[in-house]
């Protein structure tokens, strides 16, 4: 009984108007006339982007070799805000 049922099942999906269009797919072409390239970002590139407080952590970190964090607030709020796992917003 359960395998008629699954033939009957299979045979009414594919008959539907939703599985017949998809059979039907053809190749899409691209609709960009021409080749991008792209390029790898400089090795810098993400020293250069940083802000002020997060430049002077770093030359503090590399003047006294400890990692020195400035926070503005309180260390759960600040890995709440930084999405980190496992940080829970305290009220």
């Amino acid at each position: 009984m359960g395998r008629i049922l699954f033939v009957f099942l299979a045979i009414a999906l594919l008959n539907s108007p939703q599985a017949s269009s998809q059979l039907n797919l053809k190749r899409q072409t691209d609709t960009v006339g021409r080749k991008i390239f792209l390029s790898p970002l400089p090795q810098n590139f993400y020293k250069q982007h940083l802000g002020y407080f997060c430049k002077k952590e770093l030359q503090l970190q590399k003047a006294t070799s400890l990692p020195v964090f400035i926070r503005l607030g309180s260390k759960e709020y600040t890995d709440y805000l930084e999405r980190k796992p496992n940080a829970l917003k305290r009220n």
